[in-house]
């Protein structure tokens, strides 16, 4: 029996035999024939399959791509940037609410607070009143819950040191670019002016943090945690509060009755430059920099005409008129051109070419006070005396000695603001004049007078030089700062910025002519008859008024043989020094050196308080 074959890839030829016996195919084609015949268009399925074949593999491509775009996708949202999606997740129902630090408390040399913290409310980066804060939570405002009770800034002594303390202020979104607030938020206050802004990174604290659970509807449900602030570092000044409130009432007293607008004083210990007082008048009320009541108060100090932010004891320049005549004692004194002994003729005027220069007491009462001594000049403040020596030592000896006295240049005390005044010289005056120097130019400088301008606590310095037998101790207010608990972080001890420049002896000389100041025949009269002996300097300083007006100074130290204090005051277009400004001085002599202050009385005659009193001295 003969073995059917299988049809394999021959199955075409077996065909075409089929063909051929039968009969049943003809044609000349044979093979593509019986294709079309049995695979109706079988070509164009061939092609079509292996379409579908790549189709598959761009659909698997396309699938792929989809999928590995899925997981870089979560790989980025879970993985990479996990943690921020996670806070951005938690963010819908916690919460983290800022804790602000308290600022660090401030004292006077007594420990008495100068600068303490308050409660009050916060309402985000705005201060509110206790009234609004209660309206709030009584309406059950949703605000409410974004309400922080804060640490507000206040001063127990009010007007009366806010040119030393300042205030604080909000920080500004252009401050925040400044790299020394990096750790600041908007929102945050700070120091504006005084002890405030030069300590600020001492006083501001660390701010701490409250973590809250939130519903739906932003209400608290829980706190999850708590970070506690920590208060900044406090500082002790040398200031005396008693002393600050009896030294401003005072000076608030003498400009009112000048009729004057302005005025300063500063009071300081000779020994080491301890700043005992400072005070600027017209005056501000720091804390309604706090008080949201109090807004237009705060605009009407920008717009006061009398600059009653200015800190005038540091940042007012003004001719120092005969206070001046200590630096051109030293100057005729230290070059050798006079000796203590040294007499010049008081002529009532002094002719220089063209030029006449009178004595005040000549101009004043037509008299003139014969052969003038180096002591004598200074008790009666005698200007011929004193043109005689600006004649001889000429303007760059004396703008030497002024310059190591302190005077025309920035003394270096913690608060800023301080200006350098002015020592003028040749080259100054051409380039802002267009002319040289004159020799008549060297007699105004000589008493005070002409260009020359200096602060009142540059006048101070040169007084207290004298008063500690000639050292110059930089002038400072801050003596130590501490932790929030009291540990002692930083003493601060000052040497002298200048000593042994002159000879004992020349010290001596002058501080015998200011002894004779405030005595019989002196030129500080309201002092004649004091029961503890001083020294001191008057002046009465021209600044170019067109009513005559002058500038009223008085420059002292008590007790002669062992100085205590030094104290400089001055009345803006007050008049003569002698009856303007030296009564401000021995009204606060009175005081301090009485040793029974309980009897000093309040201004509202309540027992004394030396956090908030407003003393008036006898």
């Amino acid at each position: 029996m003969r073995r059917q074959k299988k049809l394999g890839l021959a199955f075409p030829d077996e065909m075409l035999k089929v063909a051929r016996n039968s009969g049943h195919f003809r044609g000349k084609n044979l093979t593509h024939d019986w294709e079309d015949m049995l695979f109706p268009n079988y070509e164009n399925n061939n092609v079509s399959f292996h379409l579908s074949i790549w189709r598959l593999i761009a659909v698997a491509c396309v699938v792929l791509i989809i999928f590995f775009g899925l997981f870089l996708r979560l790989f980025h949202l879970q993985i990479a940037y996990g943690k921020d999606n996670r806070q951005l997740a938690d963010s819908n129902r916690i919460r983290i609410r800022v804790i602000h630090a308290p600022r660090g408390v401030i004292y006077d040399r007594n420990s008495v607070i100068l600068a303490e913290n308050n409660p009050g409310f916060r309402l985000g980066k705005k201060i509110i009143g206790r009234d609004e804060a209660l309206a709030l939570e009584a309406k059950h405002d949703p605000i409410y819950e974004d309400l922080e009770v804060d640490a507000i800034r206040f001063y127990p002594l009010g007007s009366a040191a806010s040119h030393v303390l300042g205030y604080v202020g909000q920080i500004s979104e252009e401050e925040l670019k400044d790299p020394q607030y990096k750790d600041f938020r908007l929102g945050d206050r700070i120091g504006r002016s005084g002890i405030e802004q030069l300590y600020e990174q001492s006083l501001k604290g660390t701010d701490g943090a409250e973590i809250i659970e939130v519903d739906a509807q932003g209400k608290k449900l829980r706190t999850l945690r708590t970070i506690d602030p920590i208060p900044g570092k406090n500082i002790y000044l040398s200031l005396d509060a008693d002393l600050q409130k009896v030294a401003f009432l005072h000076l608030q007293e003498g400009v009112k009755k000048a009729d004057s607008c302005c005025g300063a004083l500063v009071a300081q210990s000779p020994g080491n430059g301890e700043i005992l007082a400072l005070v600027s008048v017209p005056s501000f009320d720091n804390n309604a920099f706090t008080d949201p009541s109090k807004n237009q108060e705060v605009s009407a100090y920008f717009n006061d005409s009398s600059s009653p932010l200015l800190n005038r004891v540091i940042g007012g320049v003004y001719p120092p008129g005969s206070t001046f005549k200590i630096v051109s004692s030293f100057a005729g004194l230290s070059s050798g051109k006079i000796t203590k002994d040294t007499k010049i003729e008081d002529t009532g005027v002094m002719n220089l070419g063209p030029y006449s220069f009178a004595n005040w007491y000549f101009t004043s009462y037509g008299k003139k006070e014969g052969l003038v001594d180096l002591a004598k000049a200074l008790q009666r403040s005698n200007d011929i005396y004193f043109y005689k020596v600006g004649e001889m030592v000429g303007e760059e000896i004396l703008g030497d000695v002024a310059k190591k006295l302190g005077m025309g240049k920035k003394l270096g005390i913690d608060l800023p603001g301080e200006e350098d005044g002015l020592i003028p010289d040749d080259a100054w005056k051409k380039k802002q004049t267009g002319e040289g120097w004159y020799p008549g130019d060297s007699l105004h400088m000589a008493i005070g007078q002409g260009f020359l301008l200096t602060t009142p606590l540059q006048v101070l310095a040169s007084t207290a030089f004298v008063a500690s037998d000639g050292n110059l101790t930089q002038p400072h207010l801050v003596t130590k700062i501490t932790s929030p608990q009291g540990v002692v972080i930083k003493q601060f001890k000052f040497d002298p910025l200048v000593k042994n420049i002159f000879k004992k002896e020349e010290i001596e000389s002058v501080k015998h002519g200011l002894n004779l100041v405030p005595l019989d025949g002196g030129t500080a009269w309201p002092f004649f008859g004091f029961s503890v002996p001083t020294a001191g300097k008057t002046g009465t300083a021209e600044f170019g008024d067109p009513k005559g007006k002058t500038h009223a100074w008085y420059t002292s130290y008590a007790p002669v043989d062992n100085p205590q204090i030094v104290i400089t005051s001055l009345v803006e277009a007050g008049g003569e020094g002698s009856s303007v400004a030296s009564p401000i001085v021995k009204q606060i002599y009175n005081w301090y050196f009485n040793p029974d202050k309980s009897n000093i009385k309040n201004l509202d005659n309540t027992p004394i308080s030396t956090e908030s009193a407003k003393i008036l001295g006898e």
